[in-house]
């Protein structure tokens, strides 16, 4: 008999996962702080509920995709948390980005009622998420992946087993940096061209006809040619990931001087405005910081 799925948040990508996992034949419950987000899924055969402790209480496995550590905090407890609906033999998957160091401690909390943590945030965005291709960064006891393993590859196309609880956050963390970084590096090199009055689709063109070409610079590149950054990933989470990265790396030793650069850059994105923007809208940063002009839509 298939696993009963509770699926906690339904944003950017978080509503295309959830329909995955229906359309993988699991009995589905979900909830969303804000109702009208799980009509489509019901529409489809989802049982809405009305709190996260209902969920849980409903479900054999609970997955959380949220935005951060205080989204997840607020879905786990109090009265109508999930944390109450929670007993013996279920497993909780959260695959919201948090820290390796909070990972723990939620798993430390759960621990005693009998409840199993996976941390399993993802590679990935909103169009992977929507085509079931994400690459999950799965860490726990390798039971309880196990017990999980066919629901996770509803939403990606890949598990990838990164050790004990908090390597899946430390995964998250590592290659997060690297694309922060990759991001930066291409819209850099985009402005400081304009300037010397080279072509966006002569560089492009080389880019892509080359060692540097990847999907990730095929994926952006109209989106830093238009000005137009439609929020795949927005640039306020990659914000958050980069202060995640900087906390961990002071907890851990590890010397981290380009995320720390790549922190105030896109901290300064955030701070006018363009957070709610794709997180290519880095290079509309750069543009102004060099006295271009934004240009483009959101």
């Amino acid at each position: 008999m298939a696993q009963r799925v509770g699926f906690l948040g339904l944003g950017i990508m978080g509503r295309a996962m959830a329909e995955n996992v229906l359309r993988a034949g699991f009995p589905l419950t979900v909830y969303n702080r804000t109702p009208d987000k799980a009509a489509i899924l019901a529409e489809l055969g989802a049982r809405v509920a009305s709190t996260p402790r209902e969920l849980a209480g409903a479900s054999d496995v609970v997955v959380a995709m949220l935005s951060g550590p205080e989204a997840l905090y607020s879905v786990l407890a109090g009265e109508d948390g999930a944390a109450r609906g929670l007993d013996k033999g279920k497993i909780f998957v959260n695959m919201s980005t948090i820290s390796p160091a909070y990972a723990r401690e939620i798993a430390g909390g759960l621990r005693p009622l009998g409840v199993q943590y996976v941390d399993a945030p993802v590679s990935g965005s909103k169009r992977p998420a929507e085509e079931g291709s994400l690459v999950v960064l799965a860490a726990g006891a390798d039971a309880a992946i196990d017990a999980v393993e066919p629901i996770l590859l509803a939403m990606g196309r890949k598990v990838v087993r990164c050790g004990a609880v908090g390597q899946g956050s430390m995964a998250k963390m590592s290659v997060n940096l690297l694309l922060a970084g990759m991001m930066a590096g291409l819209a850099e090199a985009l402005t400081f061209a304009r300037k010397g009055g080279l072509d966006d689709a002569a560089l492009m063109d080389i880019v892509a006809s080359g060692p540097l070409a990847c999907p990730l610079f095929a994926m952006k590149g109209e989106m830093l040619s238009s000005g137009y950054y439609p929020p795949q990933f927005p640039l306020k989470h990659m914000a958050k990931d980069l202060k995640f990265v900087l906390d961990t790396a002071y907890d851990t030793g590890a010397a981290t001087p380009l995320a720390a650069a790549l922190s105030q850059l896109y901290g300064v994105g955030r701070a006018r405005g363009l957070g709610d923007m794709d997180f290519a809208a880095v290079a509309r940063v750069l543009e102004e910081l060099g006295g271009g002009k934004a240009g483009g839509k959101g």
